[in-house]
């Protein structure tokens, strides 16, 4: 675990990046606290999993909380932890800004429409997904956030699981960058990830060292430009 993260924060070395490790992947507190000692921040996708991140020792600004279609109770509760929330549905989104307005800033998840992953099953990012807000709908979005006075700190993406190809990622990460110009004062932008990880000894994976190399180079490009 220890040489895979070290791994991902070389590959990345060139960009500014904070790897959060998913919480639904192993949720033992003792891994999640070696996580945290490492520097990693943490991906959570339920209140629970939030307040283990919690007990392990996670400072809750490192803690990411990207539920799907969860009520605006379980939010609320999220915002009584002080932790990151990002919200994947227009009519959540209109809830929460109606209640809390500038007061609390959140992050959108962004449906790239894009079919990948090991299988349909594990794509998230396709267009018959429930997860995220389809980025055709951004103008609807920018409609609430301006009805509602909103801040809007962060865009997030994740388009499956068990991804070899590079050039996805990549083609996702444009379709952010399109994205997150129509916003302002952005503070991070969030590709997800789902690497494909191999299971035995000759079996295939992404190659991070790519990924790593050329979405830093565009990304550093986009900040530099935004």
């Amino acid at each position: 675990m220890k040489s895979q993260f070290n791994r991902m924060k070389t590959a990345f070395k060139n960009s500014k990046v904070k790897i959060h490790f998913a919480c639904k992947a192993l949720t033992n507190i003792n891994i999640l606290s070696l996580f945290k000692d490492l520097g990693a921040g943490l991906d959570a996708v339920s209140i629970q999993e939030v307040w283990l991140g919690l007990k392990a020792g996670f400072n809750p600004k490192d803690i990411m909380f990207t539920p799907n279609g969860v009520s605006l109770e379980e939010l609320e509760l999220a915002v009584r932890e002080g932790v990151n929330i990002n919200i994947d549905n227009i009519s959540i989104l209109e809830q929460f800004g109606h209640k809390h307005g500038n007061k609390i800033p959140v992050s959108i998840r962004i449906n790239p429409h894009i079919m990948a992953g090991g299988n349909s099953k594990i794509s998230t990012g396709s267009v018959d997904s429930k997860f995220g807000i389809s980025y055709y709908q951004v103008p609807h979005v920018l409609r609430v956030i301006e009805a509602n006075n909103m801040r809007i700190k962060g865009l997030y993406m994740h388009t499956g699981s068990d991804i070899l190809d590079v050039d996805v990622f990549l083609r996702g990460a444009e379709i952010l960058f399109e994205t997150a110009k129509q916003f302002k004062n952005l503070e991070f932008l969030d590709f997800g990830s789902g690497f494909k990880v191999p299971y035995k000894p000759d079996d295939i994976e992404t190659d991070i060292e790519s990924l790593g190399e050329n979405l830093s180079q565009r990304f550093n490009q986009f900040c530099k430009d935004y």
